[in-house]
C-alpha cells in the first residue's frame, strides 16, 4: 500500500463501513489527514496573519466522513465494533455538554448576586477533568487497537484484507 493509494481508497471508500482497512491503509491516510491539516493550518496563519481558519475547517470536513471509515474498518480488522472509534468524540460531546452548563450556571449566579459559586463549580470542574482523563485513555486505547496487527483469517466483519481471492 503506497500513501497516494491509501488517499485515493480512503476517498473511494468514504461511506464504507463494512468490511476491513490494513495498518497501512488507516496510517497512510492518518499521515494525510494530520500533515493536510497542519500544512493549510500554516499557510492560512502566515497568509492570514493568524486569522480565518476557513480552509482548515474545510478540509477537515472534506476528509471527516473517509477518516471515519477508514477507521471504522481498521477497528473492525482488529476485531472489535467499529463504533469503538467515537467513543473519543462522545466524551467530547459530553465534556463540552457539561462545560456548557457549567458556564451558564457560574455565570447565572454571578447576574443573580449568589457569592457562593465556588463550591459548585469545583465540583463540576472535577468532573471536567474526569471527562479529559477518560477522553484521553480512550485516545490512547484507541491509538493501542489502531496499532495492533490485523486479526488473521475472516473473523465477523468480513475476510482478513491481505487474502486475495483466486
Amino acid at each position: 500500500m503506497t500513501f497516494s493509494k491509501a488517499i485515493i481508497g480512503g476517498f473511494q471508500n468514504a461511506l464504507n463501513f463494512s468490511g476491513r482497512s490494513r495498518r497501512p491503509d488507516y496510517w497512510w491516510f492518518f499521515l494525510f489527514v494530520f500533515a493536510g491539516a497542519f500544512a493549510i493550518g500554516g499557510v492560512e496563519m502566515l497568509a492570514f496573519a493568524g486569522g480565518s481558519q476557513i480552509l482548515t475547517r474545510a478540509f477537515q470536513l472534506i476528509v471527516f466522513l473517509p477518516f471515519l471509515a477508514v477507521a471504522w474498518r481498521r477497528a473492525q480488522d482488529t476485531g472489535r465494533p467499529g463504533w469503538w472509534v467515537l467513543v473519543p468524540s462522545g466524551v467530547v460531546v459530553g465534556s463540552a455538554f457539561v462545560s456548557g452548563s457549567v458556564s451558564r450556571q457560574v455565570v447565572g449566579q454571578l447576574v443573580d448576586g449568589q457569592p457562593g459559586f465556588a463550591a459548585p463549580m469545583a465540583g463540576q470542574s472535577t468532573l471536567i477533568l474526569a471527562l479529559a482523563v477518560l477522553q484521553i485513555a480512550a485516545g490512547a486505547v484507541l491509538l493501542w487497537w489502531m496499532s495492533r496487527p490485523s486479526q488473521r483469517g475472516a473473523n465477523r466483519f468480513g475476510p482478513e484484507p491481505r487474502v486475495r481471492a483466486k
